[in-house]
Parts: C-alpha cells; structure tokens; sequence
C-alpha cells in the first residue's frame, strides 16, 4: 500500500507521526473512448489557442481569473508557503461523540498508519479513543484545499473520513415535494404492517454484497470478445390489477414468508398514494439468448 501524504497528528502538545493510504479502491470497469469509423481510440490534447499548438505538462501553470481575461499565477511554492498549520498536520479540533456527525457528511475514507517512531503514541490516541468511543474533528490541507475530517477507530487502525463543510450541505427543504407530506398521516395498521415487514427482512451488514451490474457487464465484454450468445434479462411480469396500501403491505409480507432470507419484489407506487404490483413468481421465467456483434 502506497502513502499519499505524510505529516503528524497535532493532539494537544503531542504530534504523532502518520502516513495517508487510500482505505477504498474503484471496481467498476472503464471503457476507452473510440472514433467510430476507425474504432481506434481518441487522443485528448492540451490545446493553446494564441500559439496554436499543443502544450506539455511541463509548460501548464496554475492561474485565477480574477477579471474577464486577468489571471493572478500561483505556483507550487505559493500553495506550500501559506500561512496554514494543516499543510503538514492533521490539526484536532475537539472530540465528540460519533452519533454527532450524520452520514451525509461523510465523503472520501482514508487509512492512518504511524509514521517512524509514531507507534507508541499512535496506540495512545487509538486506545483512548477506543475507551472513550469517541471521534475527533480535525482539519489537514493536500490537494490544494483544506479539508474538514473526522479521525474515528476502525479495527486495529485508526481511519480518516474527508467530510463536507457544514456549508457545503444543501436544506433538505430545497427538494422537490417534499413539503406535502407534512401534512399525511399515516394509519395505524399500515405503519404496524411496515414496522413488522422491516424487522422481517432485517438482518447484518455483511462483506459478501456485489454489483450484479458488474457481473453483467463482464459476462457481456466475454461474450463480445468471443462472438458468443448472452442471455437476456428475463421478462417481470406486469401487474394487472392496482391494490392500496394496506393489500401491498399484506402480500409482502406472506412472499416473505413463502421465500425466507430473500428479499420481495416492491410494489410500485401510483399516484394518489396506491401501489401495483404482485410479488416474485415462484419460478423464474426462462431467459432468452441472443447474439451479440463484437
């Protein structure tokens, strides 16, 4: 595992040496961009319009545009120089309990692992973080912006989540419709028939989740690669009849029952607050093959 950044974590009079890793890597596949006609792929290049020709790596600098076609240069020196503790460390605001800070805060996740002759005082803060379930807030700047973060125990390591500004979160008020539904109520029975279906079909968080999307898509790339059939999603079969809301609730729980550890086909909701839709057939319906051009 390759670090990213190296500093220390400033807590209280105490700087503990670490080193940044990424605790994420991207799975999805990519795909190139290729011209059609040639299928060979696209070229993208730095163009300069005034000298017309194209531009190296080496020759781009950074600029701010501070008036229509006015830019104040800002160099590599420039951006290490400033004025700012969190450059080289990752500064500990304060400590605070982790129910404090809502998921949608939460953005990149990041590895700490102690630096030289970091260990002793790596496993102090892990330890009385452990005993104190507690998270601390802290500020480290790389990638040319200080970033706000949230340095909590995870296993035998201690994590840093890269976190949004409190600014940065839009009101909720701001999404489409959602002022009407302050005004519904709900009965009683539905909500008990929800709560019920929702412990029904609860259970751990697991390590063996996967994208199906993914598995699709290689099995499609496969195909292509070697001229062969892929099977085709089965057809779902399309309700006929429109049921409320307490009726879905019921069937979905009784498909639960009929196929247990899986999980039930939702209903789809109509307008006007009913739902259609029947749950899983027992049998899966035959898929169709078909050929696919390379």
């Amino acid at each position: 595992m390759r670090s990213m950044w190296k500093g220390s974590i400033s807590f209280g009079l105490v700087n503990i040496p670490v080193s940044l890793y990424k605790a994420t890597e991207d799975h999805r596949t990519s795909f190139r961009s290729l011209h059609e006609e040639c299928k060979h792929p696209i070229q993208y290049k730095k163009w300069c319009p005034v000298c017309n020709r194209e531009v190296e790596r080496t020759e781009i600098i950074r600029g701010y545009e501070y008036a229509p076609g006015s830019y104040a240069l800002i160099t590599d020196d420039d951006i290490s120089n400033l004025p700012l503790p969190t450059l080289r460390t990752i500064e500990i605001l304060h400590f605070t309990d982790k129910e404090n800070i809502d998921p949608i805060y939460y953005e990149k996740t990041y590895y700490l692992g102690p630096g030289e002759y970091g260990g002793k005082p790596y496993k102090l803060l892990y330890q009385a973080m452990d005993q104190t379930n507690k998270v601390a807030v802290a500020k480290v700047a790389f990638r040319t912006s200080e970033h706000l973060s949230v340095i909590r125990v995870y296993q035998n390591c201690l994590l840093m989540n890269i976190i949004h500004y409190p600014a940065e979160i839009r009101a909720v008020e701001e999404v489409p419709g959602i002022e009407g539904i302050a005004g519904m109520e709900v009965g009683r029975g539905e909500l008990d028939m929800a709560i019920k279906l929702i412990e029904e079909i609860s259970g751990e968080f697991r390590d063996d989740y996967k994208s199906n999307y993914e598995e699709a898509l290689k099995e499609l790339i496969e195909a292509k690669i070697h001229k062969q059939e892929v099977e085709e999603p089965a057809d779902q079969p399309r309700a006929e009849n429109v049921v409320d809301l307490m009726e879905a609730l019921k069937r979905s729980l009784n498909a639960n029952k009929e196929k247990p550890g899986k999980g039930t086909q939702p209903a789809k909701v109509a307008a006007g607050g009913e739902q259609t839709g029947e749950p899983r057939q027992k049998s899966e319906p035959k898929r169709r093959r078909r050929k696919v051009q390379a």
